[in-house]
């Protein structure tokens, strides 16, 4: 009986587990990874072409889409991942600045900035499934 017992809340807690530790993220902010991901294609294309005024208002989105990924972060208390987000709002508006200035070393440096702040995040938070989407650790 207490074997049984035993084996069943030990169930019951390793489902537990698996539900925080990966979890699916609302729409919302599936939405603004993938507006993020979109444009970081399209600085690099607007960079080659030297395309100043859409790499400036791409980077001005970005800071924008990156206040709603820090209120996520922060409604979760999280504050690994908001880190992250800080540096990528910081990166960005540093991006913005570049583009008015229209100082491609600035871009690049702060291209690479954004870059790392995104792939610290997801690696620290991202979890792949099986099926190719993803959730969050």
């Amino acid at each position: 009986m207490i074997k049984s017992a035993c084996v069943a809340v030990c169930a019951v807690a390793l489902a537990a587990f698996s539900l925080v530790a990966a979890e699916k993220a609302p729409d919302s902010f599936v939405n603004v990874m993938k507006s993020n991901g979109a444009a970081m294609q399209s600085i690099g294309k607007a960079a080659d072409s030297k395309d100043y005024d859409s790499i400036a208002k791409t980077a001005a989105m970005l800071q924008s889409n990156f206040q709603e990924v820090g209120k996520f972060w922060t409604a979760r208390k999280d504050d690994e991942a908001l880190k992250h987000c800080t540096a990528a709002f910081k990166a960005s508006s540093d991006l913005a600045a570049a583009a008015k200035a229209m100082n491609d070393s600035g871009i690049a440096e702060s291209r690479k900035a954004l870059g790392s702040a995104c792939a610290g995040c997801h690696t620290a938070k991202r979890e792949k499934m099986p099926d190719g989407s993803f959730q969050i650790k």
